[in-house]
């Protein structure tokens, strides 16, 4: 009997690079906003939002 049931998949964007938390740090400091920042990272506006809440971007 083989089992079909695979619960090993990866998640995808499950983190942000250097690349990416360094282009939402810029573009703050250009004035932007989150939800446009996540438009262009083609992330989920919380995730934009978390990053910048959690400290590792500044303002």
């Amino acid at each position: 009997m083989e089992h079909q049931n695979h619960n090993t998949d990866s998640r995808k964007n499950k983190h942000l690079n250097f690349k990416e938390r360094c282009l939402i740090e810029l573009r703050l400091k250009d004035g932007n906003s989150p939800y446009k920042i996540a438009k262009e990272l083609g992330r989920p506006i919380n995730t934009v939002l978390n990053e910048i809440r959690r400290g590792t971007t500044t303002q």
